[in-house]
Formats: structure tokens, sequence, C-alpha cells
């Protein structure tokens, strides 16, 4: 973990039902995670050694597909201020500065955005 301290049994659940990976030979590259009930997106991240090769652009395709055919109609996340552009260039929608506050207690400074969602058919 990034962070100092211990993991919870409720967190170990959540990243089993919400969490998923990207793997380029036998590795894994990046991550993701979508809750099917909120829409909230949350822990894309990819290996720097991996970056510019699509891995992002990847997994948020695949979070968003499965949003539509869960029925969701809106994407949310909280974006690093440096990770915005990025969500902005796939139709996120969001400016205004926030303060997000982990359950670690830790705080970082973040950009709420949402994407509305046209429905599967």
């Amino acid at each position: 973990m990034w962070t100092d301290g211990g993991v919870s049994d409720g967190f170990i659940q959540d990243v089993l039902e919400t969490f998923y990976v990207s793997v380029t030979d036998g590795r894994v590259i990046g991550s993701g995670k979508l809750n099917i009930e909120t829409g909230m997106v949350d822990a894309i991240f990819v290996d720097p050694e991996y970056c510019g090769i699509g891995a992002a652009k990847q997994m948020l395709t695949f979070l968003e597909n499965l949003a539509k055919e869960n029925g969701l109609l809106l994407l949310k996340l909280e974006s690093t201020i440096n990770a915005a552009p990025f969500y902005r260039s796939y139709g996120f929608i969001g400016e205004k500065l926030s303060t997000y506050h982990s359950p670690r207690g830790i705080s970082l400074d973040c950009i709420p955005m949402q994407k509305p969602l046209v429905k599967h058919v």
C-alpha cells in the first residue's frame, strides 16, 4: 500500500468486488476500480514503464463499458490535478478544486469530475 497502516476486511472485500487489472506478458501493468452501485471510478494507475501505450485509456474504456452494461447513467471520480486533462480528453467534466480525505487521514487536492453515459444498446 502507498500509505501506512493495515488493511481492513471491508477494504479487501471491496477490492475483490470492484478492482480490475491490466496484464501484459503476464505482468500487471495497470489497475482500475468501479463501484457498480455509485458509478465511482477510482485507482486508475499505470506502471511508469508502460505509460504512453494506452493502458489507462483501455482501463477507462473497460470501466465505462462495464458501467453501461450495468445500467449506470453517470461515472464519477476524484482526479488528481495532473490527471484531470486526461479525464477531460475522455469526456469527464469538472473544474472545481476540492480535497479528498482518505480513510487513513490523508488529505489530497483533487478535482471532482463526472461523465454522463449514453445507454448501452
